[in-house]
């Protein structure tokens, strides 16, 4: 069975940010463990401004500290029934960044699970519509960015971006398919009044896999200031199983529509709503022992109400290579070409990581 599908979000999410975790304790009917990564990075300039979001281009001293730290714990109530929760933390060792930013909550979700009927959890996560997005989720500062994300603004209620007041029934491994629902709750400081997500995914035999997904968003307001609904839809195909030995491959096409008041007009659409067309796609491959994983990606964006040079939000080249130094430390390299595009982009630039990371 492919693995690179969401084949578990309880888990994922999770794991993905570390390669391992720790048990702290287990007994027949509870468990407990942590995880985590502690990561030291160089970066170019244009690198730093843009993991950093600084605006001086004189202030990019070109390193960053950081670490994640999540707590994860499972209770059993009957041999159907058992009851979770998952909290993770991004935290910044930066002296100059602001104190409310040291700290910050990636996940927090509590849920149930149901045997092979599902699961039902609901906090702090990406919309069920992520399934769609993750097969291309495989880079680790800039990527999985031809979608909804490509216009930044508006991004808090994109499919690939975590999201507050999410209540989700998923469920996989059911002869090769599984699916996942989502609801997302008021949240004023992403103009969301409601949204609703779904996705399925079908995992052939022969390692050839399919997604599709949708996702909507009801705006508390229509304005001057304010984007209305959103509307999110994304067809993926995937083949193989990323970080093993061998190749891997994956696309993913989305169509991304912002809806501002009645009677908008093409000249001010570019502001006030947004119909786009975007894709990733992603080669990868794994050496045998896993000692090396060279990735390739382009993603691509473009606003089909924008005019001139803004119409292309997103038009960026990928390249990734990591060399695993043993099962709890690698080293990362990764590089962007941005080919010049992009709404903040007025020349052509690249941003390039170094990065050391250790697991526990």
């Amino acid at each position: 069975m492919n693995k690179i599908k969401l084949a578990a979000l309880v888990s994922a999410a999770v794991i993905s940010s570390s390669a391992m975790s720790a048990e702290i304790y287990k007994t027949d009917t509870a468990s407990l463990s942590i995880n985590g990564r502690v990561k030291a990075e160089v970066l170019n300039s244009y690198g730093y401004l843009n993991q950093t979001k600084k605006s001086n281009p004189d202030d990019h001293p070109g390193f960053i500290g950081s670490a994640r730290l999540g707590v994860s714990g499972e209770s059993q109530v009957n041999d159907f029934f058992s009851v979770f929760g998952n909290v993770m933390y991004d935290l910044s060792a930066e002296d100059n960044i602001k104190t409310d930013k040291r700290m910050e909550i990636r996940y927090a979700w509590v849920g149930a699970r149901f045997g092979e009927y599902g699961s039902l959890l609901g906090g702090h996560m990406e919309p069920a519509s992520f399934r769609a997005i993750k097969p291309i989720h495989v880079f680790g500062n800039w990527g999985k960015k031809g979608n909804g994300t490509a216009l930044d603004k508006y991004k808090k209620v994109a499919s690939s971006e975590r999201q507050d007041g999410i209540i989700m029934w998923k469920a996989d491994d059911l002869a090769g398919f599984g699916y996942s629902i989502s609801y997302r709750f008021r949240d004023p400081d992403s103009n969301a009044k409601a949204g609703v997500a779904a996705s399925v995914s079908y995992d052939t035999p022969i390692g050839l896999g399919f997604v599709g997904a949708y996702n909507y968003v009801k705006a508390i307001d229509e304005g001057k200031y304010n984007t209305g609904d959103r509307v999110e839809g994304n067809l993926g195909a995937y083949w193989g199983s990323h970080g093993k030995p061998g190749f891997y491959f994956a696309g993913v096409y989305d169509h991304t529509r912002l809806m501002s008041a009645d009677g908008i007009s093409d000249k001010s659409a570019e502001t006030k709503a947004f119909n786009g067309d975007g894709f990733d796609l992603v080669a990868s491959y794994t050496t045998p022992g896993k000692l090396f994983t060279f990735d390739t990606g382009w993603g691509y964006f473009k606003n089909q109400w924008a005019d001139g040079d803004k119409d292309v939000v997103l038009n960026q080249w990928n390249a990734q290579v990591r060399w695993n130094v043993n099962k709890q430390t690698y080293i990362q390299v990764e590089y962007v070409d941005n080919f010049a595009e992009g709404p903040h982009d007025t020349k052509h630039n690249d941003w390039l990581s170094i990065g050391a990371f250790y697991n526990f």
